[in-house]
């Protein structure tokens, strides 16, 4: 799907979704806010000065896991980007304090050497072609301060479910194109061909994203609330295995904390 490279393409997906009947209940968009804000805290935190990118407005423009906001700090400003320019118009209405950019990760508008911090959340790999993720690393790595840090998560190839994700994609099921999914080795040499020097990894959310979606759904359907407790709890549970050797086979998402040379 050639076409999905292109803003507008994203436009049609935007502007086609209710914010309404998001994909993501409540529950599900804080777990996801909370894992992507945890890793920020836990690789660093914020960058007491210097500004901040973020290359994804997905979130902002419409979901209940928005955390754009959460990235200020007392000595810079925050950014956000995104392909399509309806999600950067939404973005900035839902969120006005916030500078929101239509720009393409692979001819990034920004100087070189001008964020301390990047954070790019599952944003390469909706890019269907293994070049265009090289050159988006590469356009980060030129818009990085020496030294400045990239916390970056792609769709994780090695997690188990990983194939049923891609057939329900096949089948109109997810309500936007995926693109490609990665092994942790390939981000990983990715990187360091972009000049980057990898530090940590992990992945990310331990729970089958369809089978938790249709939980959810069900639990909300029936209007049960014990079994929806239990569909929380059991969510919840799961992200112990983040700190298992199981993790990247579980993880929905790989993620990596990387420093530009």
């Amino acid at each position: 799907m050639k076409e999905s490279l292109q803003g507008s393409d994203w436009d049609t997906t935007v502007l086609g979704l209710d914010p309404n009947r998001h994909y993501l209940d409540a529950f599900l968009g804080d777990l996801k806010r909370r894992a992507h804000l945890g890793l920020i805290e836990r690789w660093g935190g914020l960058p007491a000065s210097g500004r901040v990118l973020k290359t994804d407005l997905f979130e902002e423009a419409m979901g209940p896991d928005a955390y754009l906001p959460n990235l200020g700090n007392a000595g810079g400003m925050v950014v956000g980007m995104d392909i399509s320019p309806a999600a950067a118009g939404k973005a900035h209405v839902r969120f006005p304090g916030c500078d929101a950019i239509a720009a393409d990760a692979r001819a990034l508008p920004f100087a070189d050497g001008c964020f301390a911090l990047i954070v790019s959340p599952s944003t390469l790999d909706h890019f269907p072609e293994p070049a265009d993720l090289h050159r988006s690393l590469q356009e980060i790595a030129r818009v990085l301060e020496p030294g400045g840090r990239l916390i970056i998560t792609l769709d994780n190839r090695q997690n188990i479910f990983d194939p049923l994700l891609r057939l329900a994609n096949r089948l109109g099921l997810v309500p936007y194109y995926l693109g490609r999914s990665y092994a942790v080795r390939e981000l990983r040499e990715g990187l360091e061909q972009a000049g980057f020097r990898v530090q940590e990894t992990t992945a990310i959310l331990h729970n089958p994203r369809l089978t938790a979606v249709g939980a959810i759904a069900l639990a909300k359907t029936l209007r049960w609330k014990p079994l929806m407790r239990l569909v929380q709890r059991a969510i919840t549970s799961a992200q112990r295995l983040e700190q298992t050797r199981l993790c990247y086979y579980t993880g929905s998402f790989i993620a990596a904390r990387a420093v530009r040379r």
